[in-house]
Order: structure tokens, then C-alpha cells, then sequence
């Protein structure tokens, strides 16, 4: 968390916050990538801590209200968190259509988990799978909780999905 606030501070005396105004330099695709990845990271290794400290036991499949708790506390949070500090950063021209569909599926995973939150626990579409595969695809890595932790100890740490 501590992270994303300098990383935005830092951004923002910059110039380089995406707030739609046209000011603040545009970043290069790398640039981009980079900054997003950290962001990224951040909230990926949020929600794995969490995950492995709620679900440290193997069982078949854990409860819904530990499923529900986790999503509502830390999934929702860090990864509206995520799309917010990625809509801060400015890519370049040519690919603001490309990041702003990106970004959507993000709220649109985000809202559907605050619908059914125990849709994490699918391995098939946990509510962001759409979002990942459109930050892969762009370069991002680790973007709507990308990391195998979550998904794994949903089914019950057999491996993954």
C-alpha cells in the first residue's frame, strides 16, 4: 500500500498522472510496462499474503465465508486499487484504446466479485481472468491477482487451476 502512494506521489510531481486533461508527458510502451508491473506486483503479493495466511491448511475446498472474506477484504480492494494506479499512467497515444479496455475488464472483474464473491474460487473464470489476459497481452505481468497462490489454494492447494 505504502508503495502505491509514493509510486503515485512520485508520479504525479512528475507531471506524469493520467487524469484525461492532456497534460504530463505520455509514457513509452517500456515505461508503461514497468510502472504497471510494480504496481501489479504490489497488489499481487497483497493478495497472495493474504491467501496463504487464510487458507495455510490443504482441504478440499475451503469455506464460503473465508472465500467471501477474503474477496470483500482483500481481493476487491487491492485490485480496484490496481486498475486505479494503472489509470493514473499516461501510455503512449497509440495505445489508449488497447489500455482503456484492459483497464474496463478490471472494473468489470471487479464488480462481478462484488456480485458472487465466491466466484475466486473458479479456476476456470474467477471474475478476472478476461483482465489478465488482456494485461498479458499488453506486457503486463501479475495483473488481477496473476499469481498462482490465490488460484491454487482455492482448490485446495492441489496445484492450481
Amino acid at each position: 500500500m505504502t508503495l502505491l502512494v509514493t509510486a503515485a506521489l512520485a508520479l504525479g510531481a512528475c507531471g506524469v498522472g493520467g487524469d484525461g486533461d492532456g497534460d504530463g508527458e505520455r509514457l513509452t510502451k517500456e515505461q508503461y510496462i514497468e510502472q504497471g508491473n510494480a504496481i501489479c506486483a504490489e497488489a499481487s503479493a497483497r493478495i497472495d499474503a493474504a491467501a496463504q495466511s487464510a487458507f495455510s491448511t490443504p482441504r478440499e475446498v475451503p469455506p464460503d465465508e473465508e472465500v467471501v472474506e477474503l474477496a470483500t477484504e482483500t481481493v476487491v480492494p487491492a485490485i480496484e486499487e490496481e486498475v486505479e494506479s494503472l489509470s493514473e499512467l499516461r501510455p503512449p497515444e497509440f495505445d489508449d484504446e488497447r489500455v482503456e479496455q484492459t483497464l474496463q475488464a478490471g472494473r468489470d472483474g471487479v464488480d462481478t466479485v462484488r456480485r458472487d464473491p465466491t466466484i475466486i474460487r473458479n479456476s476456470n473464470d474467477d471474475g478476472f481472468a478476461r483482465y489478465r489476459e488482456l494485461s498479458e497481452s499488453y506486457g503486463l505481468q501479475d495483473c488481477g491477482g496473476g499469481s498462482d497462490v490465490l488460484r491454487g489454494s482455492m482448490s485446495g492447494f492441489s496445484g492450481g487451476s
